[in-house]
């Protein structure tokens, strides 16, 4: 009898754990791997910028740092709201550079980690950041701020960085360039971009980061019979030029959460469920001998 009692006990214990095993790879784990509903996070970099001073004509240097911080506005469904706000500090004051501080609503899919079109304060496509699991035969194409279209992002090799094997991927602009239209208070300009980023494939964790990103645009050529010259001759000038990396902070930063994820994910998606599957069928499979034997006295 105390047999039969256990064995049941084995039963009910190897179903639960086989149910589970099931719920956590269909339910539980799709929901914890998205972009968390909370997201807080924020990355800095460090470089130079030199931006036209009208005043002068001239390009005005900057040594900067230049924060990326993402706040949760708030999250309905797989769609994240997201908030990223990019102040420029201007090393040798300490001082924010207003002109170039941006603030800008994105709506995120948690699921692809792409732009949501129509939603958030523009029209966007494209990823915000690498999705998990990240191939090398596949282009993704990326959203940046202040672009007016999307970057193919490629492979370009794979290398160990910082401890940890990465892919390496490109995106830059076409050798002319990408048109920006003029806004209400800026000239139509050309933007040229060049981003080179080091990702660990299976997190998506984007762990360096190497961009550099000059715009431009035309103004009439004065001479002494300016404005009534005619016909007017253009020449192109550079209204902003930046070159930017990852502090050492963020790399390391990154580089841990990389490490983490890089084996945490698998474990979690692939582990953790048929672990429990398999040890419940173990469970039923002893369950059902002890019954038998238990039978038969």
């Amino acid at each position: 009898m105390k047999r039969r009692f256990i064995g049941i006990a084995l039963a009910v214990i190897g179903i639960l754990l086989v149910i589970f095993g099931a719920v956590w790879m269909t339910a539980i784990f799709p929901q914890i791997s998205k972009v968390p509903a909370n997201l807080k996070q924020a990355t800095e970099q460090q470089g130079t910028v030199e931006l036209f001073d009208p005043g002068t004509g001239q390009l005005q240097h900057y040594d900067v740092t230049n924060t990326r911080d993402y706040s949760t506005d708030k999250c309905s469904g797989n769609i994240i709201y997201i908030w990223e706000d990019i102040p420029f500090t201007d090393v040798a004051t300490g001082q924010d550079i207003p002109v170039l501080h941006t603030r800008t609503l994105l709506a995120i899919d948690r699921v692809t980690r792409r732009n949501v079109p129509g939603h958030g304060d523009g029209n966007r496509d494209g990823c915000w950041s690498f999705p998990r699991d990240v191939k090398a035969d596949v282009v993704y194409p990326f959203w940046n701020t202040g672009n007016p279209s999307n970057l193919d992002c490629k492979y370009t090799g794979e290398e160990d960085f910082n401890g940890i094997h990465v892919y390496t991927f490109e995106m830059s602009t076409p050798e002319e360039g990408l048109v920006v239209p003029a806004g209400i208070a800026t000239p139509e300009m050309k933007v040229y971009q060049k981003i080179t980023q080091w990702v660990e494939p299976v997190s998506g964790v984007t762990v360096n980061f190497i961009g550099t990103t000059k715009r431009t645009t035309r103004i009439p050529v004065q001479d002494s019979l300016f404005p009534n010259t005619g016909p007017l001759t253009y020449t192109d000038i550079t209204l902003y030029e930046d070159h930017l990396t990852f502090t050492d902070a963020t790399i390391e930063d990154l580089s841990s959460q990389a490490r983490f994820y890089h084996w945490v994910l698998p474990f979690a998606e692939t582990t953790v469920p048929w672990l429990s599957i398999g040890l419940g069928l173990v469970l039923i499979i002893g369950s059902a001998f002890l019954i038998r034997t238990a039978s038969k006295k």
